[in-house]
C-alpha cells in the first residue's frame, strides 16, 4: 500500500503540507455518502435523532426569519395583511360550566356564539369540531349529569332540550352565509374519500352551501411534532388525474357527498385558503394522490393568548428547581403561565433555541394567533369584540388542556390541534402562490430534476462547510502531533509523563470530536435556513444533513476514501 508523498528539506526532513487533493476527495466524498444514503436508507432510521435534533435546533431560526419577511410584506400593504388576520375563538371548560353544558356542547352553545360573529361579522369561519349532536331528540341517550365536574356524560347521541334549538343554529349560520360569510365545516373521512358531519346537517337545504373540510392529520411517527400539513387527500382507489381549485361553495356539498373517484377531498385550510383568498393567489393541486405542505412555525406571540396555568410536571419542578441564572424564560408579566411570551423576536428566539438545546431551561412560546376564549366573550368591550372578529378569518377550536384534539409545536409544545389549521393557512397565505412553494416531499428515485437541481446546488454549500470542517480538523491534529512531538520526554513507558500524554492525547481527541459535532450541527442548521429559502422541504434537508453528519463525524469517509485511493495519512 503507498502513502501520501511528503515533502522533503534540507537534510531529509519532511516539511508538513495541507494534501489538499485529499481533503477535496473526503469532502466530496462525505456530500455523496449522505445523499446515497438519504436516498437509499429509510427515512425513519436517521431521523431518529440526527435529522429532528437539528430540525429543532432550526425551527427557531426559521419562525424568526418568517416572521421578519411577512412583517416586511404587510408593512407595504398593511390593508391586505389586516384582512388576512386569524382570530381562534377557543371553547373552554368555564364556558361550557358557565352555560350549564357538557361535552360534546349541544347546538345552543353554538348558537351563542355564532351569535357574536353575526354582529361582528368576519372575513370567514371555521368550526374545528365535528357536529355529531342530532336536530331533535330522536336519540337514545340520556344526557343525564355525572359527578365528574359538573360535565354531562359525553354519550354517542347527544339530545337536545329543546326541538328549536336546532332551528335556532340553522338560522345563526344562515345568517352569516347571507352576509358573504363562507362558514367552513369540520367532517369526517369516509372510507370511500367523502367528508361527512351527520344526518341532520348533511340533508337541511339550508347547509348545502357549506363547505365540508376534512381535519385529519398525522403527527411525525418519532417525536409527534407537527412538520407536515395535509392539502387534499386521496381515497384508496384515486381515479384519473385532476388538478382544479375546490368547488365553489354553492355546489360543494353535493360534490364532496359523491364518492366518485379523483374527487379532490380538501384540507381545512387549503379549502379556505382557495375560497376566502382565491383572488390574491391561485394554488393548483392534483388530486390523484395526498399532497401534504411543509410547516414553518411563527416565533412571534400574540398579546391574547391561550389562558393556561404552567403544568406540575417534572420539567416544571427542574426548571424552578434550577439557578435562575440558568432560566432563560424569566421577565413576564405572568410567570405562572404555561408559556413564555415578549415583544421583542431577538428575545423570543433566544428562549426558543435555548430550550430545543434543553427543555427545563425555559417554557414554550406561546401561541401566535390571538386567542379569545368563550368564557371571555360576555366580559369583553364592544370595542374589543370588533377589533377581535370584525375583517379577521375566526377558528373555533377547543381549548382543553387534556384532550385528543392536541398537537405539538417545535416551539409551543402541546397546544389545541386548531392551531396547525391557522398556521397552515398563514403558511400559505405567505408563499402559498404555487404548489413547489410547500408542497413536503422526499428524495426518490422519480424526483423531477428541477428538485435534483436545488438539492444538489444546496449540496455544493454544503460540501464547502464540510471542506472547511476537514481542514480545521486536519490542522489541530497537526498542531497537536507538533505539540506531542516536542515533550520527547512523555515517550517514556510507565513513568508519569507517559501517563499524562496519554491523558491529554485522551483529553484532545473527545475535545474535537464533541466540537466537531457541534460545529458540523450548526452548519446543518444554517443548511436548513438555506433550504428553506431554495424552496426544499425541512425535513428532507435535516434528514441529508443526518446522514452527511454522520458520515463525516464518524470519519467514515476518510476510511473510505483512503481504501478507494490506495493511500493513508501519517
Amino acid at each position: 500500500m503507498t502513502t501520501q508523498k511528503k515533502k522533503r528539506g534540507p537534510k531529509g526532513e519532511k516539511v508538513e503540507g495541507i494534501e489538499w487533493l485529499h481533503l477535496l476527495g473526503r469532502a466530496a466524498l462525505s456530500v455523496l455518502l449522505g445523499l446515497a444514503l438519504a436516498l437509499v436508507v429509510p427515512t425513519r432510521f436517521t431521523e431518529e435523532m440526527g435529522a429532528q435534533t437539528m430540525a429543532r435546533y432550526a425551527a427557531p431560526f426559521s419562525g424568526y426569519l418568517f416572521d421578519i419577511e411577512r412583517g416586511k410584506a404587510a408593512a407595504k400593504d398593511p390593508v391586505k395583511w389586516n384582512k388576512r388576520e386569524i382570530t381562534v375563538l377557543a371553547i373552554d371548560r368555564e364556558a361550557l360550566r358557565a352555560r350549564g353544558e357538557g361535552w360534546p356542547a349541544r347546538y345552543p352553545f353554538y348558537s351563542w356564539l355564532l351569535g357574536y360573529l353575526n354582529k361582528y361579522r368576519p372575513t370567514g369561519l371555521f368550526i374545528d369540531v365535528i357536529l355529531s349532536q342530532p336536530g331533535n331528540k330522536d336519540c337514545n341517550g340520556s344526557g343525564k349529569a355525572t359527578g365528574f365536574s359538573g360535565f354531562k356524560k359525553a354519550n354517542a347521541c347527544y339530545c337536545t332540550n329543546d326541538i328549536d334549538d336546532f332551528g335556532d343554529f340553522r338560522q345563526a349560520v344562515t345568517g352569516l352565509i347571507s352576509s358573504n360569510v363562507p362558514v367552513f365545516l369540520a367532517a369526517r373521512r369516509e372510507p370511500d374519500n367523502t367528508l361527512v358531519t351527520n344526518a341532520a346537517i348533511d340533508s337541511d337545504s339550508a347547509f348545502k352551501s357549506l363547505r365540508r373540510v376534512g381535519v385529519e392529520f398525522s403527527a411525525h411517527s418519532v417525536d409527534r411534532l407537527a412538520w407536515t400539513y395535509p392539502l387534499v387527500y386521496a381515497g384508496k382507489e384515486p381515479g384519473d388525474i385532476q388538478t382544479t381549485h375546490p368547488v365553489a361553495p354553492s355546489a360543494a356539498a353535493p360534490e364532496l357527498l359523491d364518492s366518485s373517484k379523483g374527487q379532490c377531498t380538501a384540507s381545512a385550510a387549503f379549502a379556505i385558503f382557495s375560497e376566502v383568498y382565491e383572488t390574491e393567489k391561485k394554488l393548483i393541486v392534483p388530486c390523484n394522490e395526498s399532497k401534504s405542505m411543509s410547516i414553518t412555525w411563527p416565533l412571534d406571540t400574540a398579546a391574547d393568548g391561550l389562558l393556561w396555568q404552567e403544568s406540575a410536571d417534572e420539567e416544571s419542578e427542574a426548571r424552578h428547581g434550577m439557578p435562575r441564572i440558568l432560566r432563560a424564560d424569566l421577565g413576564d408579566d405572568d410567570e405562572e403561565m404555561y408559556c413564555t411570551s415578549s415583544g421583542n423576536l431577538s428575545t423570543l428566539l433566544k428562549r426558543a433555541e435555548v430550550r430545543a438545546l434543553f427543555r427545563p431551561s425555559s417554557r414554550p412560546l406561546c401561541v401566535h394567533y390571538r386567542t379569545i376564549h368563550a368564557s371571555q366573550l360576555e366580559r369583553m368591550s364592544p370595542e374589543d369584540l370588533k377589533k377581535a372578529f370584525s375583517n379577521h378569518f375566526v377558528m373555533i377550536g377547543t381549548s382543553f388542556a387534556y384532550s385528543n384534539d392536541l398537537i405539538l409545536s417545535p416551539l409551543q409544545d402541546r397546544i389545541p390541534g386548531v392551531f396547525l389549521h391557522a398556521v397552515a393557512l398563514d403558511n400559505l397565505l405567505s408563499r402559498g402562490d404555487k404548489l413547489e412553494n410547500v408542497e413536503a416531499w422526499e428524495l426518490d428515485f422519480h424526483t423531477s430534476a428541477n428538485r435534483w437541481g436545488r438539492l444538489l446546488s444546496l449540496g455544493a454549500v454544503g460540501f464547502g462547510l464540510i471542506f472547511f470542517t476537514v481542514f480545521l480538523k486536519k490542522e489541530a491534529r497537526k498542531k497537536f502531533a507538533r505539540f506531542h512531538r516536542e515533550r520527547t520526554h512523555w515517550r517514556k513507558p510507565l513513568h508519569w509523563h507517559w501517563w499524562a500524554a496519554k491523558g491529554t492525547t485522551a483529553a484532545f481527541n473527545i475535545t474535537l470530536f464533541v466540537t466537531s459535532f457541534i460545529v458540523l450541527v450548526a452548519f446543518g442548521v444554517l443548511m436548513i435556513l438555506l433550504g428553506n429559502w431554495m424552496l426544499v422541504p425541512f425535513l428532507l434537508i435535516s434528514h441529508v444533513l443526518a446522514c452527511t453528519i454522520a458520515v463525516e463525524w464518524l470519519e467514515w469517509s476518510e476510511h473510505l476514501f483512503n481504501w478507494i485511493t490506495d493511500s493513508k495519512e501519517d
